[in-house]
């Protein structure tokens, strides 16, 4: 008996994967298929590093900025680089489920999601890994870029931990984008808040701004800002990799080993709600017919 609920489970999970899998080589193949979208792929990084450039050419950080962040005043471009770079994976594994949804809910291929066997996570996983392997293309060039006019190209320490950062902030943000994802099936017609919660996300974790400088714009209202910044993983990921790039001089929110401790248990904590509105949307359906979706 043991041995046959084993064998189940094996299928079941064998099944899964290969629903991943094509999901993946679907969407790459589609991706193939349109190259304007390539182009714009590439023009995307291409701008957001000649804004960074110029961000480094006419800005600098302010004093306060720079006691409270370890940054030097004349880094402006390496920080806005890198919060770019990342920003491209953490975008595409937050935003890529919810997409996908949205895609589906308009083109009415939803309902085809729940009457299959298949487990609806592989659903949403499928974009964020194919539009991720897209991404590394156009992100390779652009990051040894980063590095060669940081000078630290040749130091392998920080490219390591770096990618690793990298791959890090994917894994949380995927989290954190199924979660979005079960979202607009449950609300519908969700663009538009997708669109406001993306900048608003960039901004309150790091983006643009060190976390650790909103003190200075108010001693409360600032604080407060960083509190909330620091309920997401999104923010520890963009601080780790910032430490990493900078070294020892950059200033972190918290320790670097309580950043980690608390993206995994956000990741996880993302997980379990994203699962528990999984579950409310397909209660939802059985009861009321796939017409919800």
């Amino acid at each position: 008996m043991n041995m046959a609920v084993e064998n189940v489970r094996l299928t079941a999970i064998r099944f899964n994967l290969r629903v991943l899998g094509k999901g993946v080589w679907r969407d790459l193949k589609s991706i193939n298929r349109y190259k304007v979208r390539l182009f714009g792929w590439l023009l995307s990084v291409t701008i957001g590093l000649a804004s960074a450039f110029l961000f480094g050419l006419l800005f600098k950080f302010n004093p306060t900025t720079t006691a409270t962040s370890g940054i030097e005043s004349d880094q402006v471009f390496v920080f806005f680089a890198g919060g770019i770079a990342l920003s491209t994976f953490a975008d595409t594994a937050i935003w890529a489920p919810t997409n996908r949804v949205n895609r589906d809910i308009h083109f009415g291929t939803l309902e085809a999601i729940f009457v299959t066997p298949a487990n609806r996570m592989m659903y949403l996983l499928s974009p964020c890994i194919s539009d991720a392997t897209i991404n590394l293309v156009f992100f390779i060039p652009a990051y040894v870029l980063i590095m060669g006019i940081f000078g630290t190209l040749t130091n392998l320490y920080v490219i390591v931990t770096t990618l690793i950062i990298i791959i890090i902030t994917i894994i949380s943000a995927i989290s954190f984008g199924i979660f979005f994802a079960m979202i607009s099936i449950l609300l519908r017609r969700s663009n538009a808040i997708a669109g406001f919660l993306n900048q608003l996300f960039m901004f309150l974790c790091g983006a643009y701004v060190p976390v650790q400088a909103f003190i200075g714009v108010h001693p409360i209202g600032g604080r407060i800002l960083q509190y909330i910044a620091m309920v997401f993983p999104y923010t520890y990921c963009y601080d780790l990799f910032r430490f990493y790039t900078f070294g020892n001089s950059y200033i972190t929110l918290i320790p670097v080993w309580i950043e980690f401790l608390l993206i995994a248990v956000a990741t996880v904590g993302f997980l379990i709600l994203a699962g528990f509105l999984l579950k409310v949307v397909e209660q939802r359906a059985k009861q009321k017919g796939l017409s919800i979706l």
